[in-house]
């Protein structure tokens, strides 16, 4: 990620059609703390724009630029109802672009649990041209390589708690890595004490019942829904003495 920021002059009052030109990316851009562009994303080289009533004189602006493969690269043109389009000049500027700041490398991502032992995952990686994803999910297979920013849902064989990793390598070699404890629960442990109980199946039962305070763990037979069948499998486990698979 890059972040350009300043102040712009803007030499009288109008409405302003700003423009800006990327290839892959995202690019968020705001005026006196007001969204201009927010998350536009760019999969090929391409422009968007938008419109924004500014006043004579200095204003402080700020643009981020994320961008997924290749160089940082964006170019930030306007025009106004006197004015036709063109690149915002270097005069209207008091940051140059040349001072366009390279954030460090930095690999990050969150979580969430899904149904059944499926846990997915959301890169939140960011730095200078980022060539290659490792996502390593902890249970002793081949890490997974991706070329570009990628967010896998991934199914564990069995519960249990992973040291997920994710590496992430830029065009000069550079790497940075994050790991987190990801903690697979046991089928029908709705209330998260390490156990199966009867008040998991009661609680399992209500959910089926309302439809409401849904949770991922109470899909026991992993069908995708929460029924009856749930509460009845834990019950049936709780008899026998099973507290996991």
């Amino acid at each position: 990620m890059a972040v350009w920021s300043g102040q712009i002059y803007i030499p009288g009052n109008d409405t302003y059609t700003f423009y800006v030109a990327s290839e892959d990316g995202t690019v968020d851009m705001q005026i006196n703390r007001t969204d201009i562009f927010s998350t536009r994303i760019f999969s090929d080289p391409a422009e968007a724009n938008s419109s924004t009533h500014l006043c004579k004189g200095w204003h402080n602006f700020v643009v981020w630029y994320h961008h997924t493969t290749g160089n940082t690269s964006f170019v930030i043109s306007w025009a106004n109802s006197t004015t036709s389009k063109q690149v915002v000049p270097d005069k209207n500027m008091r940051t140059s672009r040349t001072e366009l700041v390279s954030l460090p490398l930095n690999a990050f991502f969150s979580y969430k649990l899904g149904f059944g032992t499926d846990a997915s995952f959301t890169d939140l990686s960011f730095g200078d041209n980022i060539t290659e994803w490792r996502w390593n999910f902890g249970d002793g297979t081949p890490d997974e390589i991706y070329n570009a920013s990628t967010n896998p849902t991934y199914r564990y064989d069995r519960v249990g708690v992973y040291n997920v990793t994710l590496t992430v390598v830029n065009g000069t070699g550079g790497m940075n890595t994050h790991s987190e404890s990801v903690d697979v629960p046991v089928k029908g442990d709705v209330n998260h004490d390490g156990k199966l109980s009867a008040v998991d199946a009661l609680l399992i039962l209500q959910m089926a019942a309302c439809g409401t305070n849904i949770d991922p763990v109470a899909d026991v037979n992993s069908d995708g829904v929460i029924t009856s069948l749930d509460a009845l499998m834990v019950s049936q486990a709780v008899m026998k003495g099973v507290s996991n698979e």
